[in-house]
Protein backbone atom coordinates (compact mmCIF):
# COMPACT_ATOMS: atom_id res chain seq x y z
CA UNK A 1 0.00 0.00 0.00
CA UNK A 2 2.83 2.39 0.84
CA UNK A 3 4.32 2.15 -2.65
CA UNK A 4 0.96 2.57 -4.35
CA UNK A 5 0.00 5.54 -2.18
CA UNK A 6 3.39 7.11 -2.94
CA UNK A 7 2.70 6.86 -6.69
CA UNK A 8 -0.90 8.02 -6.20
CA UNK A 9 0.12 11.09 -4.19
CA UNK A 10 2.57 12.14 -6.91
CA UNK A 11 -0.06 11.66 -9.64
CA UNK A 12 -2.65 13.76 -7.81
CA UNK A 13 -0.09 16.46 -6.99
CA UNK A 14 0.85 16.76 -10.66
CA UNK A 15 -2.78 16.95 -11.67
CA UNK A 16 -3.51 19.67 -9.11
CA UNK A 17 -6.76 21.08 -7.79
CA UNK A 18 -9.63 22.18 -10.02
CA UNK A 19 -8.39 20.37 -13.12
CA UNK A 20 -10.75 19.66 -16.03
CA UNK A 21 -10.72 16.80 -18.49
CA UNK A 22 -11.98 19.18 -21.18
CA UNK A 23 -10.87 22.78 -20.84
CA UNK A 24 -13.65 25.30 -20.05
CA UNK A 25 -16.29 22.56 -19.78
CA UNK A 26 -17.32 22.78 -16.13
CA UNK A 27 -19.09 19.40 -16.08
CA UNK A 28 -15.71 17.73 -16.59
CA UNK A 29 -14.11 19.26 -13.48
CA UNK A 30 -12.42 16.63 -11.29
CA UNK A 31 -12.29 16.55 -7.51
CA UNK A 32 -8.71 15.66 -6.61
CA UNK A 33 -9.22 17.47 -3.30
CA UNK A 34 -11.69 14.86 -2.05
CA UNK A 35 -10.00 11.98 -3.86
CA UNK A 36 -6.87 12.98 -1.96
CA UNK A 37 -8.87 12.91 1.27
CA UNK A 38 -10.24 9.46 0.43
CA UNK A 39 -6.76 8.01 -0.06
CA UNK A 40 -5.45 10.02 2.91
CA UNK A 41 -8.08 8.52 5.25
CA UNK A 42 -7.62 5.03 3.81
CA UNK A 43 -3.83 5.23 4.32
CA UNK A 44 -3.55 7.05 7.65
CA UNK A 45 -2.93 4.76 10.62
CA UNK A 46 -2.41 5.47 14.31
CA UNK A 47 -2.03 3.11 17.23
CA UNK A 48 -5.80 2.76 17.56
CA UNK A 49 -7.19 1.23 14.36
CA UNK A 50 -10.81 1.23 15.54
CA UNK A 51 -10.59 4.93 16.34
CA UNK A 52 -9.10 5.58 12.90
CA UNK A 53 -12.08 3.91 11.26
CA UNK A 54 -14.70 5.62 13.41
CA UNK A 55 -13.23 9.10 13.20
CA UNK A 56 -11.93 9.13 9.65
CA UNK A 57 -8.44 10.12 10.73
CA UNK A 58 -6.15 11.74 8.16
CA UNK A 59 -2.88 13.66 8.16
CA UNK A 60 -2.55 17.41 7.72
CA UNK A 61 0.64 19.37 7.08
CA UNK A 62 0.78 23.11 7.84
CA UNK A 63 -2.91 23.65 7.09
CA UNK A 64 -2.56 22.22 3.57
CA UNK A 65 -5.51 20.49 1.91
CA UNK A 66 -5.83 16.68 2.32
CA UNK A 67 -4.39 15.94 -1.13
CA UNK A 68 -1.29 18.09 -0.67
CA UNK A 69 -0.86 16.83 2.90
CA UNK A 70 -0.87 13.26 1.62
CA UNK A 71 1.77 14.26 -0.95
CA UNK A 72 3.96 15.78 1.76
CA UNK A 73 3.74 12.70 4.00
CA UNK A 74 3.69 9.85 1.47
CA UNK A 75 5.91 11.25 -1.30
CA UNK A 76 8.20 13.68 0.56
CA UNK A 77 8.34 11.75 3.88
CA UNK A 78 7.40 14.88 5.86
CA UNK A 79 6.86 13.77 9.48
CA UNK A 80 5.86 17.24 10.66
CA UNK A 81 2.14 16.53 10.44
CA UNK A 82 -0.91 16.34 12.70
CA UNK A 83 -3.73 13.81 12.71
CA UNK A 84 -7.18 15.28 12.06
CA UNK A 85 -10.64 13.73 12.42
CA UNK A 86 -13.59 13.74 10.01
CA UNK A 87 -15.97 11.62 12.03
CA UNK A 88 -19.40 12.77 10.86
CA UNK A 89 -19.24 10.58 7.72
CA UNK A 90 -19.12 6.79 7.62
CA UNK A 91 -16.19 6.73 5.15
CA UNK A 92 -17.49 3.38 3.95
CA UNK A 93 -15.28 3.59 0.86
CA UNK A 94 -12.42 2.30 3.07
CA UNK A 95 -13.91 -1.19 2.80
CA UNK A 96 -12.98 -1.08 -0.89
CA UNK A 97 -10.12 1.41 -1.03
CA UNK A 98 -7.83 -0.22 1.53
CA UNK A 99 -7.68 -3.58 -0.30
CA UNK A 100 -7.46 -1.86 -3.70
CA UNK A 101 -4.52 0.30 -2.61
CA UNK A 102 -2.61 -2.84 -1.70
CA UNK A 103 -2.51 -3.77 -5.39
CA UNK A 104 -3.26 -0.66 -7.45
CA UNK A 105 -2.40 3.03 -7.72
CA UNK A 106 -4.86 5.91 -8.03
CA UNK A 107 -4.51 5.84 -11.82
CA UNK A 108 -5.14 2.08 -11.89
CA UNK A 109 -8.24 2.45 -9.73
CA UNK A 110 -9.57 5.16 -12.04
CA UNK A 111 -9.23 2.81 -14.99
CA UNK A 112 -10.95 0.00 -13.10
CA UNK A 113 -13.69 2.46 -12.18
CA UNK A 114 -14.21 3.36 -15.84
CA UNK A 115 -14.44 -0.29 -16.89
CA UNK A 116 -16.95 -1.13 -14.14
CA UNK A 117 -19.15 1.87 -14.88
CA UNK A 118 -19.23 1.20 -18.61
CA UNK A 119 -19.93 -2.49 -18.00
CA UNK A 120 -22.87 -1.63 -15.74
CA UNK A 121 -24.26 0.90 -18.21
CA UNK A 122 -24.01 -1.47 -21.17
CA UNK A 123 -25.38 -4.31 -19.07
CA UNK A 124 -28.38 -2.28 -17.95
CA UNK A 125 -29.12 -1.10 -21.49
CA UNK A 126 -28.88 -4.69 -22.74
CA UNK A 127 -31.22 -5.85 -19.98
CA UNK A 128 -33.71 -3.10 -20.86
CA UNK A 129 -33.47 -3.88 -24.59
CA UNK A 130 -34.75 -7.40 -23.94
CA UNK A 131 -37.98 -6.21 -22.33
CA UNK A 132 -41.08 -4.21 -23.19
CA UNK A 133 -39.50 -1.39 -21.18
CA UNK A 134 -36.77 -0.82 -23.77
CA UNK A 135 -38.28 2.59 -24.49
CA UNK A 136 -36.71 3.82 -21.23
CA UNK A 137 -33.24 3.40 -22.73
CA UNK A 138 -33.68 6.90 -24.17
CA UNK A 139 -34.17 8.78 -20.84
CA UNK A 140 -31.53 6.63 -19.17
CA UNK A 141 -28.97 7.42 -21.86
CA UNK A 142 -29.91 11.11 -21.77
CA UNK A 143 -29.43 11.22 -18.01
CA UNK A 144 -26.14 9.31 -18.22
CA UNK A 145 -24.72 11.72 -20.81
CA UNK A 146 -25.91 14.67 -18.71
CA UNK A 147 -23.94 13.35 -15.71
CA UNK A 148 -20.70 13.69 -17.73
CA UNK A 149 -19.38 10.09 -17.92
CA UNK A 150 -15.78 11.20 -18.55
CA UNK A 151 -15.54 12.93 -15.16
CA UNK A 152 -17.89 10.48 -13.44
CA UNK A 153 -15.40 7.63 -13.78
CA UNK A 154 -12.30 9.78 -13.26
CA UNK A 155 -13.13 10.96 -9.73
CA UNK A 156 -13.61 8.46 -6.92
CA UNK A 157 -15.69 11.10 -5.16
CA UNK A 158 -18.36 11.07 -7.88
CA UNK A 159 -18.71 7.29 -8.15
CA UNK A 160 -20.60 5.91 -5.09
CA UNK A 161 -23.94 7.56 -5.91
CA UNK A 162 -23.74 6.41 -9.52
CA UNK A 163 -23.11 2.80 -8.51
CA UNK A 164 -25.91 2.79 -5.95
CA UNK A 165 -28.33 4.38 -8.42
CA UNK A 166 -27.66 1.95 -11.26
CA UNK A 167 -27.71 -1.12 -8.98
CA UNK A 168 -31.11 0.03 -7.68
CA UNK A 169 -32.29 0.34 -11.30
CA UNK A 170 -31.08 -3.20 -11.97
CA UNK A 171 -32.97 -4.50 -8.93
CA UNK A 172 -36.19 -2.75 -9.98
CA UNK A 173 -35.91 -4.04 -13.56
CA UNK A 174 -35.16 -7.63 -12.58
CA UNK A 175 -37.82 -7.64 -9.87
CA UNK A 176 -40.52 -5.76 -11.79
CA UNK A 177 -42.83 -8.79 -11.76
CA UNK A 178 -41.96 -10.14 -8.31
CA UNK A 179 -41.27 -7.11 -6.13
CA UNK A 180 -44.32 -5.98 -4.16
CA UNK A 181 -44.78 -2.40 -2.98
CA UNK A 182 -43.47 -3.50 0.42
CA UNK A 183 -40.45 -5.13 -1.21
CA UNK A 184 -39.72 -1.91 -3.05
CA UNK A 185 -39.96 0.00 0.22
CA UNK A 186 -37.24 -2.25 1.61
CA UNK A 187 -35.15 -1.67 -1.52
CA UNK A 188 -35.39 2.10 -1.14
CA UNK A 189 -34.61 1.77 2.57
CA UNK A 190 -31.41 -0.14 1.74
CA UNK A 191 -30.57 2.34 -1.01
CA UNK A 192 -30.72 5.16 1.55
CA UNK A 193 -28.51 3.17 3.92
CA UNK A 194 -25.89 2.46 1.23
CA UNK A 195 -25.88 6.11 0.18
CA UNK A 196 -25.24 7.33 3.73
CA UNK A 197 -22.51 4.70 4.20
CA UNK A 198 -20.50 5.32 1.02
CA UNK A 199 -21.26 8.89 -0.08
CA UNK A 200 -19.64 12.19 0.90
CA UNK A 201 -22.82 14.27 0.40
CA UNK A 202 -22.12 14.72 -3.30
CA UNK A 203 -25.43 14.25 -5.15
CA UNK A 204 -27.15 11.66 -2.88
CA UNK A 205 -30.72 12.40 -3.92
CA UNK A 206 -30.11 10.84 -7.34
CA UNK A 207 -30.07 7.40 -5.65
CA UNK A 208 -33.69 8.11 -4.72
CA UNK A 209 -35.00 10.22 -7.60
CA UNK A 210 -33.91 8.20 -10.63
CA UNK A 211 -34.90 4.76 -9.25
CA UNK A 212 -38.21 6.24 -8.02
CA UNK A 213 -39.05 7.66 -11.45
CA UNK A 214 -38.14 4.32 -13.05
CA UNK A 215 -40.30 2.50 -10.49
CA UNK A 216 -43.30 4.74 -11.22
CA UNK A 217 -42.76 4.38 -14.97
CA UNK A 218 -42.69 0.59 -14.72
CA UNK A 219 -46.01 0.77 -12.90
CA UNK A 220 -47.49 2.93 -15.65
CA UNK A 221 -49.92 0.27 -16.84
CA UNK A 222 -51.29 -0.35 -13.36
CA UNK A 223 -51.45 3.17 -11.95
CA UNK A 224 -54.53 4.24 -13.95
CA UNK A 225 -56.47 1.48 -12.18
CA UNK A 226 -55.84 3.19 -8.88
CA UNK A 227 -54.80 6.81 -9.16
CA UNK A 228 -53.88 7.04 -5.49
CA UNK A 229 -51.42 4.18 -5.77
CA UNK A 230 -48.81 6.25 -7.59
CA UNK A 231 -48.86 9.06 -5.03
CA UNK A 232 -48.88 6.54 -2.19
CA UNK A 233 -45.81 4.77 -3.60
CA UNK A 234 -44.08 8.08 -4.23
CA UNK A 235 -44.57 9.06 -0.60
CA UNK A 236 -43.72 5.67 0.96
CA UNK A 237 -40.66 5.01 -1.20
CA UNK A 238 -39.35 8.51 -0.47
CA UNK A 239 -40.01 8.01 3.24
CA UNK A 240 -38.24 4.63 3.16
CA UNK A 241 -35.18 6.10 1.46
CA UNK A 242 -35.13 9.04 3.86
CA UNK A 243 -35.41 6.74 6.87
CA UNK A 244 -32.48 4.65 5.65
CA UNK A 245 -30.37 7.69 4.75
CA UNK A 246 -30.95 9.77 7.88
CA UNK A 247 -31.09 6.76 10.19
CA UNK A 248 -27.82 5.30 8.92
CA UNK A 249 -26.00 8.61 8.86
CA UNK A 250 -27.09 9.70 12.34
CA UNK A 251 -26.25 6.30 13.82
CA UNK A 252 -22.60 7.00 12.91
CA UNK A 253 -22.66 10.12 15.06
CA UNK A 254 -24.01 8.16 18.02
CA UNK A 255 -21.69 5.15 17.62
CA UNK A 256 -18.58 7.27 17.10
CA UNK A 257 -19.44 9.56 20.03
CA UNK A 258 -19.95 6.61 22.39
CA UNK A 259 -16.89 4.59 21.38
CA UNK A 260 -14.36 7.41 21.00
CA UNK A 261 -15.47 10.02 23.53
CA UNK A 262 -15.50 12.68 20.78
CA UNK A 263 -18.64 14.80 20.42
CA UNK A 264 -19.42 13.82 16.84
CA UNK A 265 -23.12 14.61 17.33
CA UNK A 266 -22.33 18.26 18.06
CA UNK A 267 -19.92 18.40 15.12
CA UNK A 268 -22.58 16.95 12.79
CA UNK A 269 -25.33 19.35 13.87
CA UNK A 270 -22.92 22.28 13.67
CA UNK A 271 -22.09 21.28 10.08
CA UNK A 272 -25.80 20.88 9.23
CA UNK A 273 -26.57 24.34 10.60
CA UNK A 274 -23.75 25.82 8.53
CA UNK A 275 -24.30 23.90 5.30
CA UNK A 276 -28.07 24.41 5.22
CA UNK A 277 -27.45 28.12 4.72
CA UNK A 278 -30.27 29.22 7.02
CA UNK A 279 -28.02 30.41 9.83
CA UNK A 280 -25.20 32.02 7.87
CA UNK A 281 -27.14 33.34 4.82
CA UNK A 282 -24.03 33.32 2.65
CA UNK A 283 -26.06 32.39 -0.41
CA UNK A 284 -29.65 32.92 -1.46
CA UNK A 285 -31.76 30.23 -3.08
CA UNK A 286 -31.41 32.08 -6.39
CA UNK A 287 -27.62 32.00 -6.02
CA UNK A 288 -27.74 28.26 -5.41
CA UNK A 289 -29.87 27.57 -8.47
CA UNK A 290 -27.79 29.83 -10.68
CA UNK A 291 -24.47 28.31 -9.58
CA UNK A 292 -25.68 24.76 -10.21
CA UNK A 293 -27.38 25.55 -13.52
CA UNK A 294 -24.33 27.48 -14.71
CA UNK A 295 -22.17 24.37 -14.41
CA UNK A 296 -24.33 22.61 -17.00
CA UNK A 297 -23.28 23.22 -20.58
CA UNK A 298 -26.28 25.36 -21.54
CA UNK A 299 -24.75 26.01 -24.98
CA UNK A 300 -25.49 22.36 -25.76
CA UNK A 301 -28.43 21.55 -23.48
CA UNK A 302 -30.64 24.63 -23.99
CA UNK A 303 -30.88 24.40 -27.80
CA UNK A 304 -31.63 20.67 -27.47
CA UNK A 305 -34.46 21.37 -25.01
CA UNK A 306 -35.89 24.13 -27.23
CA UNK A 307 -35.76 21.87 -30.31
CA UNK A 308 -37.48 19.07 -28.38
CA UNK A 309 -40.22 21.46 -27.19
CA UNK A 310 -40.80 22.78 -30.74
CA UNK A 311 -40.99 19.23 -32.12
CA UNK A 312 -43.54 18.25 -29.48
CA UNK A 313 -45.72 21.28 -30.26
CA UNK A 314 -45.60 20.61 -34.01
CA UNK A 315 -46.22 16.90 -33.40
CA UNK A 316 -49.24 17.81 -31.28
CA UNK A 317 -50.74 20.23 -33.80
CA UNK A 318 -50.18 18.11 -36.91
CA UNK A 319 -51.43 14.84 -35.51
CA UNK A 320 -54.19 16.20 -33.24
CA UNK A 321 -53.22 13.73 -30.56
CA UNK A 322 -56.01 13.05 -28.13
CA UNK A 323 -54.83 13.35 -24.55
CA UNK A 324 -55.23 10.15 -22.63
CA UNK A 325 -56.26 11.34 -19.19
CA UNK A 326 -55.62 7.89 -17.75
CA UNK A 327 -51.90 8.61 -18.10
CA UNK A 328 -52.10 11.79 -16.03
CA UNK A 329 -51.43 10.02 -12.68
CA UNK A 330 -48.27 8.43 -14.09
CA UNK A 331 -46.92 11.56 -15.75
CA UNK A 332 -47.80 13.78 -12.80
CA UNK A 333 -45.99 11.60 -10.27
CA UNK A 334 -42.94 11.33 -12.54
CA UNK A 335 -42.83 15.10 -13.01
CA UNK A 336 -43.31 15.61 -9.27
CA UNK A 337 -40.17 13.58 -8.56
CA UNK A 338 -38.39 15.66 -11.22
CA UNK A 339 -38.74 18.63 -8.84
CA UNK A 340 -36.82 16.89 -6.04
CA UNK A 341 -33.45 18.56 -6.85
CA UNK A 342 -34.98 22.01 -6.40
CA UNK A 343 -36.23 21.09 -2.92
CA UNK A 344 -32.80 19.65 -2.14
CA UNK A 345 -31.11 22.91 -3.14
CA UNK A 346 -33.60 24.82 -1.00
CA UNK A 347 -32.55 22.94 2.16
CA UNK A 348 -28.82 22.77 1.35
CA UNK A 349 -28.23 26.27 0.03
CA UNK A 350 -24.73 26.78 1.36
CA UNK A 351 -23.44 23.29 0.59
CA UNK A 352 -24.95 23.24 -2.90
CA UNK A 353 -23.50 26.68 -3.62
CA UNK A 354 -19.98 26.00 -2.34
CA UNK A 355 -19.85 22.60 -4.05
CA UNK A 356 -21.86 23.31 -7.18
CA UNK A 357 -19.09 21.66 -9.23
CA UNK A 358 -20.56 18.31 -8.19
CA UNK A 359 -24.00 19.04 -6.65
CA UNK A 360 -25.28 20.04 -10.12
CA UNK A 361 -25.61 16.33 -10.84
CA UNK A 362 -28.79 16.24 -8.75
CA UNK A 363 -30.40 17.82 -11.83
CA UNK A 364 -29.93 14.43 -13.52
CA UNK A 365 -33.19 13.52 -11.73
CA UNK A 366 -35.02 16.30 -13.60
CA UNK A 367 -33.50 15.29 -16.93
CA UNK A 368 -34.47 11.65 -16.43
CA UNK A 369 -37.96 12.55 -15.19
CA UNK A 370 -38.85 14.95 -18.01
CA UNK A 371 -37.54 12.57 -20.67
CA UNK A 372 -39.36 9.63 -19.06
CA UNK A 373 -42.65 11.57 -19.03
CA UNK A 374 -42.17 12.35 -22.72
CA UNK A 375 -41.34 8.74 -23.57
CA UNK A 376 -44.45 7.49 -21.74
CA UNK A 377 -46.60 9.83 -23.81
CA UNK A 378 -44.94 8.92 -27.11
CA UNK A 379 -45.21 5.19 -26.39
CA UNK A 380 -48.90 5.55 -25.65
CA UNK A 381 -49.41 7.38 -28.95
CA UNK A 382 -47.41 4.76 -30.90
CA UNK A 383 -49.22 1.82 -29.33
CA UNK A 384 -52.60 3.40 -30.04
CA UNK A 385 -51.81 4.11 -33.70
CA UNK A 386 -49.78 0.99 -34.52
CA UNK A 387 -52.21 -1.25 -32.68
Amino acid sequence: MKENVWASAIAMHKEGLGSHIWQDIEETMLDTYTDGLIINVSYTETKDGVRDILLGTHVEVDGKNPMESLYEVAALSNDNCTVKNYGRYWHGYQVLMRPLLCFFTYSDIRQINMILQLALVFGFVAALAGTREKVFIVPFFGMYVFLSPVSLCSSLQYSPCFYIMILALYALLKGREKLTDTGRNYLFLLTGVWTAYFDFLTYPLITLGVPLIFCLALDGSRLPENQRRGWKNLFLHTLSWGTGYVGMWSSKWVIASILTGENIIYDAFDAIACRSGYFTEKHTYYDTLKLNLDVCNTKVILPAVICAAVCIVIFRIVNHIAINRKLFPVVKTVLAVSLYPFFWYLFTKDHSSCHSYFTWRELGISVFGIMTAGVIRIREFAEKNVG
